[in-house]
C-alpha cells in the first residue's frame, strides 16, 4: 500500500508540471508544492521499484529545465548514493547526470570520482563526458537512459 502511495505522489507531482520546457511558460509552485515535491523526491530516490527510482531521477532533470531557480540540492546525497553503490551502471549513469544537471560542486567531485573509478567502463566513460563538459551548457546532454526491469 506504501509503494502504491509513493508511486500515485510521484504521478501526481509530475502531473503539476507544465508540457511546455520553457521556464518563462512555467507557472510558479507554491511553498506547499516545493514541500510536497521534496517530501516525494526523497523517498522515492530511497524506493525499491527501478521505475520510481529513475523517474524520480529524471523528474529532478525536467525541474531544473523548467524550474531552474529553485534548489533541488536536497536530492545531491541521495544521488551521490546511488551513483557510488547501485549495482545497475543504468542507475548510476542517471544519477551521474542528474547530478549534472543539479550542477552542485559536491555532485561534480562524485561524478569526478566516479569517472576515475567506476569499476564499469560505460560508467566511467559516461562520467567523464560530464565532467569534461560539465562548464559549458551548450554542451548538456540530453541523454535517455533504458532501465532494464530484472526478469
Amino acid at each position: 500500500m506504501k509503494k502504491m502511495l509513493s508511486a500515485l505522489a510521484l504521478v501526481a507531482a509530475v502531473l503539476m508540471f507544465p508540457v511546455s520546457s520553457q521556464a518563462q511558460d512555467a507557472p510558479a509552485l507554491s511553498d506547499k508544492q516545493l514541500e510536497l515535491i521534496k517530501t516525494n523526491v526523497l523517498a522515492n530516490l530511497h524506493h525499491s521499484s527501478l521505475e520510481v527510482r529513475a523517474s524520480t531521477m529524471q523528474l529532478l532533470i525536467d525541474m531544473k529545465k523548467i524550474y531552474p531557480q529553485y534548489d533541488l540540492n536536497y536530492a545531491v546525497i541521495p544521488m551521490m548514493e546511488t551513483l557510488k553503490s547501485d549495482p545497475k551502471p543504468e542507475f548510476r549513469i542517471l544519477a551521474a547526470l542528474a547530478l549534472y544537471h543539479l550542477n552542485s560542486e559536491l555532485g561534480r567531485f562524485a561524478v569526478e570520482r566516479r569517472a576515475k573509478f567506476d569499476e564499469n567502463d560505460r560508467v566511467a566513460r559516461q562520467c567523464a563526458s560530464l565532467v569534461r563538459n560539465w562548464d559549458d551548457p551548450s554542451k548538456a546532454p540530453d541523454l535517455v537512459v533504458e532501465v532494464k526491469k530484472a526478469l
